[in-house]
Protein backbone atom coordinates (compact mmCIF):
# COMPACT_ATOMS: atom_id res chain seq x y z
CA UNK A 1 0.00 0.00 0.00
CA UNK A 2 1.93 3.33 -1.19
CA UNK A 3 -0.87 5.36 -0.52
CA UNK A 4 -2.86 6.20 2.70
CA UNK A 5 -6.38 6.54 0.47
CA UNK A 6 -5.54 3.10 -1.18
CA UNK A 7 -7.28 1.21 2.29
CA UNK A 8 -10.73 3.21 1.06
CA UNK A 9 -10.31 1.38 -3.01
CA UNK A 10 -13.06 -0.63 -3.79
CA UNK A 11 -11.33 -3.44 -5.50
CA UNK A 12 -12.47 -6.34 -6.72
CA UNK A 13 -11.77 -9.94 -4.92
CA UNK A 14 -13.24 -12.92 -6.99
CA UNK A 15 -15.24 -13.59 -10.33
CA UNK A 16 -18.92 -15.95 -9.92
CA UNK A 17 -20.14 -17.21 -13.08
CA UNK A 18 -23.85 -18.10 -12.94
CA UNK A 19 -25.88 -19.44 -15.60
CA UNK A 20 -23.41 -17.31 -18.13
CA UNK A 21 -24.29 -14.17 -16.22
CA UNK A 22 -20.79 -12.47 -13.99
CA UNK A 23 -21.10 -10.88 -10.51
CA UNK A 24 -17.79 -9.87 -8.73
CA UNK A 25 -17.53 -10.04 -5.36
CA UNK A 26 -15.31 -6.92 -3.73
CA UNK A 27 -14.02 -6.03 -0.82
CA UNK A 28 -17.23 -3.67 -0.37
CA UNK A 29 -19.23 -7.01 -0.49
CA UNK A 30 -17.35 -8.62 1.63
CA UNK A 31 -17.34 -6.52 4.48
CA UNK A 32 -21.39 -6.19 4.41
CA UNK A 33 -21.21 -9.75 4.68
CA UNK A 34 -18.85 -9.71 7.46
CA UNK A 35 -21.35 -6.96 9.08
CA UNK A 36 -24.53 -9.39 8.26
CA UNK A 37 -22.68 -12.31 10.12
CA UNK A 38 -22.04 -10.51 13.28
CA UNK A 39 -25.84 -8.82 13.43
CA UNK A 40 -27.06 -12.61 12.71
CA UNK A 41 -24.60 -13.74 15.57
CA UNK A 42 -25.96 -10.46 17.92
CA UNK A 43 -29.82 -11.63 17.24
CA UNK A 44 -29.43 -15.27 18.22
CA UNK A 45 -27.30 -13.96 21.20
CA UNK A 46 -29.45 -11.65 22.91
CA UNK A 47 -32.04 -13.44 22.16
CA UNK A 48 -30.55 -16.04 25.12
CA UNK A 49 -30.53 -12.95 27.93
CA UNK A 50 -32.72 -15.34 29.92
CA UNK A 51 -30.47 -15.34 33.14
CA UNK A 52 -31.48 -14.18 36.17
CA UNK A 53 -27.55 -13.86 36.67
CA UNK A 54 -26.80 -12.11 33.52
CA UNK A 55 -22.81 -11.96 32.18
CA UNK A 56 -20.38 -9.26 31.34
CA UNK A 57 -21.51 -9.48 27.75
CA UNK A 58 -25.58 -9.19 28.41
CA UNK A 59 -24.68 -6.29 31.34
CA UNK A 60 -22.52 -4.65 28.34
CA UNK A 61 -25.69 -4.76 25.79
CA UNK A 62 -28.35 -4.16 28.65
CA UNK A 63 -26.24 -0.77 29.38
CA UNK A 64 -25.51 -0.17 25.77
CA UNK A 65 -29.68 -0.53 25.25
CA UNK A 66 -30.43 1.86 28.01
CA UNK A 67 -28.21 4.75 27.36
CA UNK A 68 -29.27 4.77 23.75
CA UNK A 69 -33.23 4.73 25.21
CA UNK A 70 -32.43 7.72 27.30
CA UNK A 71 -30.52 9.48 24.70
CA UNK A 72 -33.67 9.06 22.14
CA UNK A 73 -35.84 9.98 24.86
CA UNK A 74 -34.03 13.32 25.67
CA UNK A 75 -33.06 14.38 22.40
CA UNK A 76 -36.04 14.00 20.86
CA UNK A 77 -39.88 13.27 22.43
CA UNK A 78 -41.74 10.91 23.94
CA UNK A 79 -43.31 9.97 21.21
CA UNK A 80 -39.74 9.15 19.55
CA UNK A 81 -38.89 6.63 21.75
CA UNK A 82 -41.87 4.47 19.43
CA UNK A 83 -39.25 4.41 16.66
CA UNK A 84 -36.23 3.56 19.50
CA UNK A 85 -35.42 0.26 17.47
CA UNK A 86 -34.67 1.56 14.11
CA UNK A 87 -32.30 3.94 15.84
CA UNK A 88 -30.70 1.64 17.68
CA UNK A 89 -30.45 -0.86 14.76
CA UNK A 90 -28.69 1.78 13.17
CA UNK A 91 -26.25 2.80 15.93
CA UNK A 92 -25.15 -0.98 16.13
CA UNK A 93 -24.73 -0.68 12.73
CA UNK A 94 -22.63 2.35 12.33
CA UNK A 95 -20.96 0.78 15.57
CA UNK A 96 -19.90 -2.29 13.68
CA UNK A 97 -19.18 -0.32 10.87
CA UNK A 98 -16.53 1.51 12.72
CA UNK A 99 -14.79 -1.20 14.53
CA UNK A 100 -14.48 -3.57 12.34
CA UNK A 101 -12.41 -0.88 10.00
CA UNK A 102 -9.84 -0.60 12.70
CA UNK A 103 -8.59 -4.19 11.68
CA UNK A 104 -6.13 -5.08 9.88
CA UNK A 105 -6.73 -5.16 6.02
CA UNK A 106 -10.41 -4.27 6.76
CA UNK A 107 -12.36 -2.47 4.61
CA UNK A 108 -14.51 0.59 6.30
CA UNK A 109 -17.88 1.17 4.69
CA UNK A 110 -18.18 4.21 6.91
CA UNK A 111 -16.00 5.70 5.00
CA UNK A 112 -17.65 5.37 1.88
CA UNK A 113 -19.81 8.39 1.03
CA UNK A 114 -22.21 6.54 -0.61
CA UNK A 115 -22.81 3.85 2.34
CA UNK A 116 -23.49 6.51 4.60
CA UNK A 117 -25.39 9.27 2.15
CA UNK A 118 -27.87 6.48 1.44
CA UNK A 119 -28.07 5.89 4.68
CA UNK A 120 -28.82 9.92 6.19
CA UNK A 121 -30.91 10.34 3.08
CA UNK A 122 -33.71 7.09 3.88
CA UNK A 123 -34.10 8.27 7.51
CA UNK A 124 -34.33 11.71 6.39
CA UNK A 125 -36.98 11.20 3.81
CA UNK A 126 -39.03 9.17 6.16
CA UNK A 127 -38.91 12.08 8.87
CA UNK A 128 -40.21 14.20 6.44
CA UNK A 129 -42.68 11.83 5.58
CA UNK A 130 -43.61 11.03 9.53
CA UNK A 131 -43.86 14.78 10.05
CA UNK A 132 -45.98 15.88 7.23
CA UNK A 133 -48.44 12.47 7.79
CA UNK A 134 -48.42 12.86 11.67
CA UNK A 135 -49.41 16.88 11.26
CA UNK A 136 -50.29 17.43 7.92
CA UNK A 137 -49.53 21.36 6.40
CA UNK A 138 -48.97 22.18 10.64
CA UNK A 139 -45.40 20.22 9.94
CA UNK A 140 -44.19 23.69 7.89
CA UNK A 141 -44.59 25.59 10.67
CA UNK A 142 -40.78 24.19 11.27
CA UNK A 143 -39.76 26.46 8.37
CA UNK A 144 -42.10 29.32 9.18
CA UNK A 145 -41.65 32.08 11.77
CA UNK A 146 -45.19 33.94 12.33
CA UNK A 147 -43.42 36.19 15.28
CA UNK A 148 -41.61 38.35 12.74
CA UNK A 149 -41.95 41.11 10.17
CA UNK A 150 -43.05 39.52 6.73
CA UNK A 151 -39.97 40.03 4.97
CA UNK A 152 -37.26 38.49 7.15
CA UNK A 153 -40.23 35.39 7.56
CA UNK A 154 -39.48 35.15 3.70
CA UNK A 155 -35.95 34.95 4.26
CA UNK A 156 -35.66 32.83 7.35
CA UNK A 157 -38.04 30.81 5.19
CA UNK A 158 -35.70 30.34 2.03
CA UNK A 159 -32.86 29.70 4.49
CA UNK A 160 -34.68 26.92 6.59
CA UNK A 161 -35.95 25.17 3.99
CA UNK A 162 -31.88 25.09 2.40
CA UNK A 163 -30.63 24.14 5.15
CA UNK A 164 -33.31 21.41 5.66
CA UNK A 165 -32.51 20.08 2.39
CA UNK A 166 -28.88 19.84 3.49
CA UNK A 167 -29.16 17.62 6.66
CA UNK A 168 -29.23 14.26 4.57
CA UNK A 169 -25.14 15.94 3.19
CA UNK A 170 -24.18 17.37 6.40
CA UNK A 171 -25.22 14.17 8.31
CA UNK A 172 -23.49 11.93 5.97
CA UNK A 173 -20.56 14.09 5.55
CA UNK A 174 -20.04 14.43 9.32
CA UNK A 175 -19.54 10.56 9.34
CA UNK A 176 -17.75 10.08 6.12
CA UNK A 177 -14.89 13.12 6.89
CA UNK A 178 -14.31 11.50 10.19
CA UNK A 179 -13.64 8.20 9.70
CA UNK A 180 -11.68 9.02 6.01
CA UNK A 181 -9.65 11.68 8.42
CA UNK A 182 -9.14 9.28 10.93
CA UNK A 183 -8.25 5.99 9.11
CA UNK A 184 -5.92 8.11 7.06
CA UNK A 185 -3.93 9.84 9.89
CA UNK A 186 -4.21 6.58 12.36
CA UNK A 187 -2.00 4.85 8.54
CA UNK A 188 0.11 7.83 8.39
CA UNK A 189 1.16 7.70 11.51
CA UNK A 190 1.48 4.21 12.21
CA UNK A 191 3.89 3.60 8.78
CA UNK A 192 6.16 6.65 10.19
CA UNK A 193 6.38 4.79 13.41
CA UNK A 194 7.22 1.74 11.86
CA UNK A 195 9.98 2.49 10.16
CA UNK A 196 11.21 4.71 12.51
CA UNK A 197 11.64 1.87 14.88
CA UNK A 198 14.66 0.19 13.70
CA UNK A 199 16.70 3.66 13.77
CA UNK A 200 16.45 4.73 17.14
CA UNK A 201 17.49 3.18 20.70
CA UNK A 202 14.99 0.51 22.69
CA UNK A 203 13.60 3.08 25.11
CA UNK A 204 12.52 5.25 21.66
CA UNK A 205 11.27 2.25 20.66
CA UNK A 206 8.86 1.57 23.65
CA UNK A 207 7.62 4.66 23.45
CA UNK A 208 6.34 4.70 20.35
CA UNK A 209 4.63 1.49 20.37
CA UNK A 210 2.97 3.10 23.36
CA UNK A 211 1.97 6.04 20.72
CA UNK A 212 1.04 3.94 18.41
CA UNK A 213 -1.81 1.95 21.38
CA UNK A 214 -2.49 5.62 22.22
CA UNK A 215 -3.60 6.61 18.70
CA UNK A 216 -5.09 3.41 18.14
CA UNK A 217 -7.54 3.71 21.50
CA UNK A 218 -8.14 7.36 20.22
CA UNK A 219 -9.56 6.03 16.87
CA UNK A 220 -11.85 3.21 18.93
CA UNK A 221 -13.28 5.89 20.65
CA UNK A 222 -14.00 8.15 17.59
CA UNK A 223 -15.42 4.91 16.48
CA UNK A 224 -18.38 5.27 19.40
CA UNK A 225 -18.67 9.09 19.12
CA UNK A 226 -19.26 8.82 15.94
CA UNK A 227 -22.08 6.61 15.72
CA UNK A 228 -23.06 8.44 19.02
CA UNK A 229 -23.22 12.10 17.46
CA UNK A 230 -25.12 10.17 14.43
CA UNK A 231 -27.79 8.60 16.91
CA UNK A 232 -28.24 12.35 18.63
CA UNK A 233 -28.54 13.64 15.32
CA UNK A 234 -31.52 11.27 13.93
CA UNK A 235 -33.58 11.68 17.42
CA UNK A 236 -33.42 15.93 16.83
CA UNK A 237 -34.49 15.08 13.34
CA UNK A 238 -37.09 12.86 14.37
CA UNK A 239 -38.31 15.13 17.32
CA UNK A 240 -38.70 17.80 14.40
CA UNK A 241 -41.23 15.44 12.30
CA UNK A 242 -43.24 14.85 15.37
CA UNK A 243 -43.28 17.97 16.90
CA UNK A 244 -42.67 20.96 14.51
CA UNK A 245 -43.81 23.80 17.19
CA UNK A 246 -41.51 22.77 19.67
Amino acid sequence: MYSPLEQFHIIPITIISMFQNYAVITNFDIQYILVGIIFLFLFIKTSMFNKLIPSAFELMFEELYFFILSTVGQQGTFNAVNFFPIILFNFIYILVNNLISLLPFSFSLTAEFVSVFFIALTFNVFFFYLGVYLNGFKFFRLFYRADLILELRLFLLLIEIFSYGLRTISLSVRLFANMLAGHTLLHIVCWVIIYTLPTVPFLVDIFLIFLIIAIFMLETMVAFLQAFIFTILLSLYLRDALDPNH
